[in-house]
């Protein structure tokens, strides 16, 4: 496998975790709605009307839009320039598994220090691709 399939494949992983999230984001919503929580009236204008135990699920989701952006961004500049290195792939896998890590304690325990330090692992991840892009473009 080259360095570029596998960063490709992390950045599918990504996606997928993506759309997991907002389908279990889905299952909770519609799971309070049948237990009579809350209403769709209730919910209509302002989803922060939900109890505390969706909104979890529902900040999860937000949090698959906002640094996955610098993978997808850091993959497409090496398929782009053809600079696809091992530090990118290597990169992308530790954010991606990462994600996955925060993601199940952000909608389960909710452990901040266990969430936190899985955020830094995946930013830590991130930092390896982009340098690893950097060396393969700079030198």
């Amino acid at each position: 496998m080259t360095p570029l399939s596998i960063a490709l494949i992390a950045v599918f992983l990504q996606v997928a975790l993506t759309f997991f999230a907002i389908v279990r984001m889905g299952n909770v919503r519609l799971a309070s709605h049948a237990r009579k929580e809350v209403t769709f009236g209730d919910v209509a204008l302002d989803t922060r009307n939900y109890p505390d135990s969706i909104k979890q699920f529902q900040n999860n989701v937000t949090n698959q839009f906002e640094t996955p952006v610098l993978l997808y961004t850091v993959v497409a500049i090496a398929a782009a320039t053809d600079s696809a290195n091992g530090l990118v792939a290597i990169g992308a896998i530790i954010y991606v598994i990462s994600r996955s890590v925060h993601h199940f304690i952000h909608v389960g325990t909710n452990h901040l220090r266990k969430r936190f330090n899985a955020f830094v692992v995946g930013l830590i991840g991130l930092l390896i691709s982009w340098i690893g892009l950097g060396i393969a473009l700079l030198w």
